[in-house]
């Protein structure tokens, strides 16, 4: 989704490399740009730079970046009038930056002091930032992957302002309450830079290849359908899988990017003549000699031929109608651990007639 989003990037090689950890001056980029809705900001630097250790090092692509982050009040140095731009980040410290990404003041918070990791980390919690990151030190270096986790949480948070109530004489109370849209709705950093929105749509049942080179993408929730047109990647590996969908509003043309909904898993692939019941239990079947719990009329789709193709039982027992050859997924899309669809997809069969150094 972030890659969809022009947030993060890979190498040159077409890695991410998700295991290591992010550096200071990677997630200046990866703010301004999200802020900027996926466009490259126009940043400029300061005559006197703000840090000492930026200017004239391998760190001088950031240094735009990072004054901008500056000037937003979102990261502060290291002290010493250094930033340390190849320096690791921490949870924590992403968690702090991006919560002042969606509003909040870092003064009035006590995102800064003695206290400032406990106040930010309790205000991150509350709004998500730490959404499938439980087990994660949020006082340790954090990886690429985490970092765009953290990221994703924070664009679909609301973004917040700050009230100001009168109580008696000159005292002021402070709240930072959630900002709402015409329908009371909170406004996500997601709709507001991106004008975008998340459709959890519904069951991947076909990808067909226009010609000019884009995607026609069918989503089915129960009894309707919808087509994705002009879909600029191949979603073919998520086929039979529950999808969201983010789409920017008003032009359902414009697809940012298709992905599994979270409670949406593939729990095994293999061939369909490894494909087995389990005598005397309707609730299971075997793939390549391991057990699976099955839901009860789990189906079975053809990749792009046959949306229902019977029941993953009765495929099970008789492979009827399926080469031997042809692979299977196996998917739960409920989250209970348990196969309530399976993807069938013939292998293609062609004769090679040439091969290059780079292609055949």
């Amino acid at each position: 989704a972030c890659s969809a989003l022009n947030i993060i990037g890979g190498y040159e090689d077409g890695s991410y490399h998700p295991e290591r950890n992010i550096k200071r001056s990677e997630i200046t980029k990866m703010i301004c740009v999200a802020l900027n809705g996926g466009k490259e900001p126009n940043v400029s630097t300061n005559t006197t730079p703000t840090f000492s250790d930026v200017r004239g090092t391998s760190a001088a692509w950031a240094e735009g970046y990072i004054e901008s982050c500056v000037a937003q009040g979102i990261i502060s140095g290291v002290g010493g009038g250094r930033f340390s731009p190849n320096g690791n980040v921490t949870g924590t410290q992403l968690a702090k930056m991006l919560l002042v990404s969606l509003g909040y003041n870092a003064d009035t918070e006590g995102f800064v002091g003695n206290a400032w990791a406990t106040n930010v980390n309790v205000v991150a919690s509350q709004k998500g930032l730490y959404e499938g990151l439980e087990s994660m030190d949020a006082s340790a270096a954090i990886t690429r992957d985490n970092a765009a986790q953290m990221v994703w949480n924070a664009l679909q948070a609301g973004e917040v302002k700050y009230e100001y109530t009168w109580v008696g004489g000159d005292a002021t109370k402070v709240t930072a309450v959630d900002k709402l849209d015409n329908a009371n709705n909170p406004i996500t950093l997601l709709k507001d830079k991106y004008n975008a929105t998340i459709v959890d749509d519904g069951i991947l049942t076909s990808i067909n290849k226009d010609s000019k080179g884009t995607y026609n993408v069918v989503v089915t929730n129960k009894d309707t359908t919808t087509t994705y047109t002009k879909v600029e990647k191949d979603y073919s590996d998520l086929m039979g899988q529950k999808v969201d969908v983010m789409v920017k509003d008003g032009d359902q043309s414009k697809v940012y990017g298709i992905y599994a909904n979270e409670d949406s898993k593939v729990i095994a692939t293999g061939v369909v003549g490894d494909l087995d019941p389990v005598t005397g239990d309707s609730e299971k079947i075997k793939l390549d000699s391991t057990e699976y719990k099955i839901d009860t009329g789990a189906k079975v789709y053809h990749f792009n031929k046959t949306a229902d193709a019977g029941t993953l039982i009765s495929l099970a027992k008789t492979h009827s109608g399926v080469q031997d050859a042809y692979s299977i997924k196996l998917i739960d899309n409920d989250g209970n651990g348990k196969i309530d669809r399976a993807v069938v997809t013939p292998f293609a069969v062609a004769e090679v007639t040439y091969v290059g150094t780079s292609s055949m």
